[in-house]
């Protein structure tokens, strides 16, 4: 069968073209009878030994699929048991699993199932936090809350997070009620004690204090910053404790360029009553960019934040990347004895 995310395009009578994504193979010297059969559909004429070649070279880079029933592979059955079958018959998801198969191709089905085996806590209460929970929910993900209990107020609304009418509720609360009007199916508490989450989401405007960052690394949990001021939104970097450079190793960097950075960060991390003042445009898009980030590590890639910030600001709103190495002064890797 023709893959899910796949269009069949005709260029001429006998060249037709395939395409997957961003990705596309053109297909020369067949007619239209023979196209249909090559692409699963019932045709005259019987089997063709380059035909199935074809089929095969095809199906191996994800044009094709083996068949109705392969949306998900025998083997991703025994993984992932009943979930994954859920999973593909969820019709919320449908959309979802059809866009991933362009990437994925047959494992989409096994990628939304563990999605649904995972949890992501969102602490703070930047305006942008709900509305990755919200996204993270919509795109599979079983287990997505928000921690904080401080009052929600008027300026963290935004569209597909918190609404005008969630002020004053409790910011975790409203949060919820945020993810469920996008995900009914979505479980918006904390999960049991002694689970730890699979990423954990800063969704602060201010530095990340140094109790908070050592907390973090001592339980060695993955977590994202994303922060939306005026005129500038960050996502990253994305710190695996143990294995990248961390928030501290971005710090050291900074106070090399700048010597007062310590004194700068110990005044911005000072609440402020404009803290979160953000373009609602901006603050969408750079949460957005968050989500995909998160939904990348989740499904087990190196998302392009890890040891980076992705970020925009004025006065174009371009996407670029900064890298922040592992600064050497830092001491968040574990010292190797040569053997």
């Amino acid at each position: 069968m023709l893959a899910p995310a796949a269009r069949l395009l005709w260029r001429s009578a006998s060249e037709a073209q395939i395409e997957v994504g961003n990705r596309r193979v053109v297909v020369d010297g067949l007619g239209t009878d023979a196209v249909r059969r090559l692409i699963g559909r019932p045709g005259p004429g019987g089997d063709d030994v380059a035909l199935v070649a074809l089929q095969e070279r095809l199906v191996e880079s994800g044009y094709l699929w083996d068949g109705p029933d392969a949306v998900l592979s025998g083997s991703e059955s025994e993984r992932f048991g009943v979930d994954a079958r859920r999973t593909v018959a969820h019709p919320r998801l449908a959309g979802e699993l059809t866009a991933l198969s362009a990437r994925a191709g047959q494992s989409a089905a096994g990628l939304l199932a563990a999605r649904r085996r995972c949890t992501v806590v969102v602490q703070g209460t930047g305006r942008v936090g709900p509305q990755i929970v919200a996204v993270l929910a919509a795109a599979g993900v079983g287990r997505v809350h928000a921690v904080d209990l401080s009052p929600a107020r008027l300026r963290h609304a935004l569209p597909g997070g918190l609404a005008p009418t969630d002020e004053g509720l409790p910011f975790a609360t409203a949060t919820a009620l945020a993810a469920e009007r996008q995900a009914p199916d979505a479980v918006c508490v904390p999960a049991p004690f002694g689970e730890p989450p699979d990423l954990v989401v800063l969704a602060i405007d201010e530095p990340v204090d140094d109790e908070r960052r050592a907390a973090l690394h001592a339980r060695s949990t993955a977590h994202l910053v994303v922060r939306v001021i005026a005129g500038h939104g960050a996502v990253g970097p994305l710190v695996l404790p143990g294995l990248t450079s961390c928030l501290r190793c971005a710090d050291l960097h900074r106070l090399d360029r700048d010597p007062a950075w310590d004194a700068l960060a110990a005044q911005l991390s000072i609440s402020h009553r404009d803290r979160g003042a953000s373009e609602v445009a901006v603050a969408t898009v750079v949460g957005g960019v968050a989500a995909v980030q998160a939904l990348e590590f989740l499904d087990g890639g190196r998302p392009a934040a890890v040891e980076g910030t992705l970020e925009m600001q004025l006065p174009d709103w371009r996407l670029r990347r900064r890298t922040w190495p592992i600064h050497p002064d830092c001491d968040c890797l574990p010292d190797i004895q040569p053997g």
